[in-house]
């Protein structure tokens, strides 16, 4: 019996915009952005071989991984998805967070910086062919304590 790999997503985005209370005229109003009009979204899925090369679970219960000033690996070069989560916590283990923390966790490809994530948020990299060109994908602390983030690299 044959075996496939899918990993389905799906992200929105609601472009906001706050509008300052006035005194004696109106509160504050928070809408959609005037120009844009409309939540953002899409989906996708991609076929995979199955191995999870950086990160992951077992059975079930998260692989913390040490967010260094050098940072960690999450993807390389023959990753076809990347999925890294700031879990809001400072390192203490693979299986424990420590303290909470509001610094940012950067994300590297080689040596550009493609995006940060406060605490709290996750990102995917969808990578429906493998790379010829990018080497390494990292996530690196944003300031100077290790943290604790989750990711999983699918092959």
């Amino acid at each position: 019996m044959a075996t496939t790999h899918k990993v389905s997503w799906a992200v929105s985005a609601t472009p906001k915009v706050t509008v300052d209370a006035v005194d004696g005229a109106s509160m504050e109003t928070t809408s959609i952005h005037e120009n844009i009009r409309k939540t953002l979204g899409g989906t996708g899925e991609l076929t995979h071989d199955g191995a999870i090369d950086f990160g992951g679970v077992t059975d079930g219960g998260t692989n913390y991984l040490q967010a260094t000033s050098s940072g960690v690996n999450i993807g390389d070069g023959d990753s076809r998805f990347i999925w890294v989560k700031h879990t809001g916590y400072e390192w203490s283990s693979s299986s424990a967070l420590g303290s909470a923390s509001t610094d940012d966790v950067d994300i590297y490809i080689d040596a550009e910086h493609i995006a940060s994530l406060n605490p709290g948020e996750a990102w995917i990299i969808p990578l429906p062919n493998t790379s010829s060109t990018a080497t390494n994908f990292k996530a690196k602390r944003g300031s100077s304590t290790d943290l604790a983030i989750e990711a999983i690299g699918l092959d």
